[in-house]
């Protein structure tokens, strides 16, 4: 079927061009992302009680909505938040993968259901229901510079002009303001109000009654009339002027009492409770999140087009500043991916060049991989993936798949030379005849190791789909390049030897000197551009080039650096290129040759010591991989620092702003701080008040910053250390933002306990603090904190009912006229700049400035007369949560942590699980939540599902190819040695901050801890795929000299001396390939060396136990196969068993 390719080469070259054409053109169309979605779809609710305290709110409000919203298809938990700024939200959290249009549609169709249950003032403001993630896809700040303007001007100018903008683009859930919004303040003045005998409900009747807008209709219709008109009230009031003159109340003699005798009226803010800054002035900041399932990447790019067009349109002295993007981090990170793909490519050049010795064929691979890799853009946008990380690091891995193949193609044909072929198009027909059936098979098998795991579920599954799809994608690719393209290649560059005598004489030559043929194919004919170095500093001078490569000279900034490096890369290039290099290294190449037979031979006689080198790496496989620390994804310098701080409970707002300075000082005296966002009544890690402030840290660009001793760790770290020894009187914490959008603020872990028990919050808060404690003792635990209290300042209120009846009133009007002046009542709307604001009406800031305060406050009876409002009610004075917190059902309180330096999130869970066992009593428990309930549900035996799904796909494929049930062993137990490899490179690097002194520590720094990350587990499937394929090349070859004659054993060694070389080759292309990415610095520098420490560990192991190995594994299962059924040998007719037993019995 595929040798139409080679007898019509342009057929072949014109299909690789329109493959590479539509491949360019899907990735200039294909998204751009950090990671596929893998945000859980959420879906917000938010209901406003104005005046409501949290426990009131969770009664009320809260436990209704939970217990209608509990059940809705697809939910996965739900958790919410009620304060005692009469706020409460809940947060629906479904399962990943559902629609977010459809279950928003569900949650909105279930809180309609509780409009008859939920208090009348929550239904008036309404109950918002939203689609939204909890993750900051951009947070941007409108600044002050000139500090010239009003801190309500600066808000409202955004909410007019900016905010609408950022919400109208495609795929912005939220953009929330720490700000109030334009109101009508109608402050009340109790004293005035009493001399009237008015309470703030009058007040509010009022507005409602004439700030209202009304259709009159019009006159004059028809009638026989000339004119008609059309009659219009005035509307809603725009003006503070306009509501001071409205007229409250009018009595019997004409006296006229208006709003401005009781009342001061301004155009003010809706709320007071924020304030934010950046770099020291004045700003408000909008943090903008996403809806679920939308392009992040397209969001931010859209927004920072629309604020660049703005920008020139702001007032004098205004301007906008990005504190944090995910695009930033994104491009940076697939910056050093492209780079490591290109210096990955030029390596694979090199080595494959060194083993060929022949530019020819080295350009055949060469061109086999653009081809493939970009044809994979193609099969990418049609399954509707998108570029990320995972997809790119894919194709890196898949570079060395994609050479083999073409590798195995130009080993076929050369092979067919040196028996004597005088035309390259025949000797390509010939090898393909052949090869093309193995390719397939070998193809189907490394498939098979990639599509099973694109199945799974949750979080991790969407990783390992999208990376295996893109893997099996690439190598469907680099199989129909090495049955088209490549042999057309081989047919067209490829030249026989300059030999003119008759073809029998040629193949008798050939069979007596094939050793020496095999040499001299390599030998590089025509090379006019090399240097004649001595070897050895030839290969010093290459290993200078790779380590140079590695550490970045290359794209070094500085001259000095960089020009000395290229003179020295390009000097060891023009000696590979040297016929006396190679010749060195062919002589090198021969010697282990024969050393190979011989160790090879030791292994094939002692089936024995293989099988117990085979036992023996599985039980240290299965060890290795128990003893290494999991997490999901590993933690970056993402160039943003975040930072909450937390005052004793009760804190004033000023106070806390006059600490936020303080904090903010110490942050910007940092030289590696670009930007400093600081907004204060908000944390990040939960909780909203005046004793509440946040920070958001920009760093220096990655460029400006060294990757090593001014790495975002290490900012964190000393920002940290500074701020304990600084201030001992709050609560200064720094953590890094999560690695994976949607699943909160916080990079560690997250858990919520819960009392099921139902009790006294104060009980509950000290099982808190006890379990808290002892977790910090733990060394896996660098710090763990809730900034959930019970000591906040309180009043409680005991009406007397008695003393109400005897003055004819009722406790709702207490609390009614209470409301009124210290809640706010939300009374009325206006319109203004073409929006709609609320009338707000509550007693001015000075006549509600402490508890005496509501002497001054009257309630009237039902007979007009005025009474102070204190005798009727008691005041006790107490101390309770600014926050009640409710996880699937159950009070909780949220616990965030970070783990210690040298362990990882998932040691640091598995200490949280310890600490729980031990400390908790009964009817308290916990459960996760955000990235570390993910990384709980995906890592419970992800990694051994994996495998045992790899292997399975892959026995029943070989078996299916082999028709035997036992042969496919020789393969299947030969990966393990990789796997194991690839744990004991991630221990040795681990190991390295163990080191003493300086060393240990900047090592330490540089790589890490030890951990199984998904970045190590794609590795791992893709070394299984790698592995096998090996084993196939040594068991394909030995099998096929055995059903010449051969003898088990002797079929055996030729197949693995015969096979010796091309594993060579493909091995060290992918193992030095990769050493960029193993020794990966800057951004995303964890993830690559993740990536790239399994793979060339696991490669570099597992071929130095597969060449010894297999051909023993081979000798044992073939045997018993042939013990249950032997092979007829009465059939065998090749022409070329002979000559082949002859080359390669040298």
């Amino acid at each position: 079927m595929f040798r139409i390719f080679i007898r019509r080469p342009v057929l072949s070259i014109v299909v690789s061009l329109v493959i590479a054409f539509i491949g360019i053109l899907s990735l200039f169309n294909l998204p751009i992302t950090q990671f596929p979605s893998i945000s859980p779809p959420k879906v917000n609710v938010i209901a406003d009680y104005p005046g409501a305290n949290n426990e009131l709110l969770v009664k009320s409000v809260i436990i209704p909505l939970e217990q209608a919203l509990n059940g809705v298809p697809g939910m996965k938990y739900i958790e919410s938040d009620a304060g005692n700024d009469g706020e409460a939200e809940l947060n629906v959290v479904f399962k990943l993968g559902t629609d977010p249009n459809v279950d928003a549609v569900n949650v909105q169709n279930r809180v309609a259901k509780t409009t008859g249950v939920l208090p009348a003032e929550v239904t008036r403001v309404g109950v918002i229901t939203q689609k939204r993630q909890s993750s900051m896809l951009m947070v941007f700040s409108v600044v002050d510079t000139e500090d010239r303007y009003s801190s309500d001007f600066i808000e409202n100018y955004a909410k007019i002009n900016l905010i609408p903008l950022v919400q109208r683009v495609p795929g912005v859930g939220d953009a929330q303001v720490f700000s109030g919004s334009y109101a009508m303040r109608i402050w009340l003045d109790p004293q005035k109000m009493a001399s009237y005998g008015l309470v703030p409900t009058d007040v509010a009747g009022v507005l409602a009654e004439q700030n209202i807008e009304a259709a009159p209709g019009n006159v004059g219709e028809r009638n026989n009339n000339t004119f008609q008109y059309t009659l219009r009230y005035r509307g809603r009031l725009e003006e503070p002027e306009q509501y001071a003159n409205m007229v409250i109340k009018a009595t019997a003699d004409g006296k006229v009492i208006r709003l401005k005798d009781i009342a001061r009226v301004e155009l003010g803010s809706d709320s007071y409770s924020f304030g934010s800054r950046t770099n020291g002035h004045t700003s408000v900041s909008c943090m903008v999140s996403q809806v679920a399932g939308s392009n992040a990447t397209e969001i931010v790019e859209s927004i920072q087009k629309q604020l660049d067009e703005v920008q020139s349109t702001l007032p004098t002295g205004l301007e906008i500043r990005t504190v944090m993007n995910v695009n930033a981090f994104l491009f940076a990170s697939i910056h050093e991916v492209v780079k490591t793909l290109i210096e990955a490519f030029v390596l694979v050049f090199l080595v494959v060049f060194l083993f060929l010795q022949d530019l020819r064929s080295t350009l055949i691979p060469t061109i086999a991989i653009p081809v493939a890799l970009i044809g994979t853009f193609f099969a990418l946008y049609i399954i509707g993936f998108s570029i990320n990380l995972l997809t790119l690091s894919a194709m890196i891995l898949a570079i060395a798949i994609v050479v083999d193949d073409a590798i195995v193609v130009v080993e076929g044909v050369h092979a067919k030379l040196d028996m004597g072929y005088t035309s390259a198009r025949k000797a390509s027909l010939d090898a393909m005849s052949e090869l093309g059936g193995a390719i397939i098979s070998i193809t189907l098998v490394m498939m098979a190791v990639f599509v099973p795991v694109s199945f799974l579920g949750g979080t991790s599954g969407t990783f390992y789909r999208q990376f295996g799809i893109t893997m099996a994608i690439a190598i469907g690719f680099s199989a129909l390049n090495a049955l088209t393209l490549s042999p057309a290649l081989c047919a067209i560059f490829l030249k026989a030897h300059n030999d003119e005598r008759p073809l029998g004489e040629r193949v008798k030559e050939a069979q007596g000197e094939a050793f020496h043929i095999m040499k001299e194919k390599y030998k590089v004919r025509g090379m006019r551009f090399s240097l004649s170095l001595p070897p050895w500093l030839t290969l010093l001078l290459l290993i200078a080039t790779v380590v140079m490569m590695v550490a970045g000279l290359f794209t070094s900034e500085h001259l000095f650096l960089s020009i000395p490096a290229w003179i020295i890369a390009i000097v060891a290039v023009l000696g590979l290129f040297s016929q006396r290099f190679l010749d060195a290294f062919n002589a090198s190449y021969d010697r282990l040759l024969e050393r190979y037979k011989k160790g090879v031979a030791h292994f094939v006689k002692r089936p024995w010591l293989s099988m117990g080198l085979v036992a023996l790496s599985i039980v240290l496989l299965v060890f290795t991989m128990s003893k290494t620390p999991t997490t999901l994804v590993p933690n970056e310098d993402t160039g943003t620092i975040m930072g909450a701080v937390t005052l004793p409970p009760g804190t004033s707002q000023d106070r806390t702003d006059k600490m936020l300075r303080q904090v903010e000082q110490l942050v910007l005296a940092s030289p590696l701080v670009d930007n400093a966002m600081v907004i204060s009544g908000f944390s990040f890690l939960g909780g909203q008040g005046s004793s509440y402030g946040s920070f958001i840290i920009k760093l220096k660009p990655w460029e400006e910053r060294n990757s090593v001793t001014e790495s975002s760790t290490m900012v964190f770290a000393n920002l940290y250390l500074e701020s304990q020894k600084a201030f001992k009187d709050a609560q200064v914490l720094f953590f890094q933002p999560p690695m994976i959008t949607g699943y909160g603020m916080s990079n560690g872990f997250s858990l919520n306990l819960q009392d099921r028990t139902g009790g006294d919050l104060n009980k509950f808060k000290e099982v808190a603090t006890d379990f808290i404690a002892e977790l910090t003792k733990r060394p896996e635990i660098q710090s763990a904190q809730t900034n959930f209290d019970t000591r906040f300042p309180q009043y409680t209120i005991d009406i007397d009912a008695a003393q109400c009846k005897r003055a004819g009133l009722s406790p709702t009007d207490v609390l009614t006229t209470l409301q009124g002046y210290l809640g706010g009542l939300y009374s009325s709307n206006f319109n203004r700049f073409g929006k709609v604001y609320r009338v707000m009406v509550q007693a001015d800031f000075a006549d509600r400035t402490n508890i005496e305060s509501l002497n001054n406050i009257k309630v009237r009876n039902n007979r007009g007369e005025m009474a102070p409002i204190t005798q009727f009610m008691t005041l006790t004075p107490s101390e309770g949560p600014d926050v009640i917190s409710r996880f699937n059902m159950f009070t909780s309180i949220a616990i965030n942590g970070n783990p210690a330096d040298g362990y990882t999130s998932g040691e640091a869970v598995k200490a949280v699980e310890e600490v729980a066992k031990s400390t908790l009593p009964v009817g308290y428990t916990y459960e996760y939540s955000g990235l570390t309930r993910e990384e709980q549900s995906s890592a419970s035996g992800t990694t051994g599902l994996v495998f045992v799904l790899c292997f399975v796909f892959i026995y029943l494929l070989l078996s299916a190819q082999y028709e035997s049930y036992f042969l496919p062993f020789a393969v299947l137990l030969s990966v393990p040695f990789g796997l194991l490899g690839a744990f004991l490179f991630i221990h040795l690097m681990g190991s390295l901050g163990y080191l003493p002194g300086l060393p240990g520590k900047l090592l330490g720094a540089i790589f890490g801890q030890a951990q199984n990350n998904i970045y190590v587990q794609i590795s791992l499937i893709m070394l299984m795929g790698l592995l096998a394929k090996n084993a196939i090349l040594i068991v394909e070859f030995a099998l096929d000299r055995r059903k010449m004659g051969m003898s088990i054993t002797a079929a055996s060694l030729h197949g693995a001396a015969a096979r010796l070389r091309p594993i060579l080759m493909t091995s060290l292309a992918m193992i030095i390939g990769l050493l960029p990415m193993m020794f990966a610095f800057g951004v995303g520098a964890n993830g690559n060396r993740a990536l790239g420490t399994t793979a060339v560990g696991g490669m570099f192991i597992g071929m130095i136990c597969q060449i010894f190995v297999v051909p023993a594994l081979f000798r044992i299962f073939q045997g018993i196969q042939e013990r249950i059924k032997p092979i007829d040998f009465g059939d065998l007719h090749d022409a070329d068993a002979a000559s082949d037993l002859q080359q390669y019995t040298k």
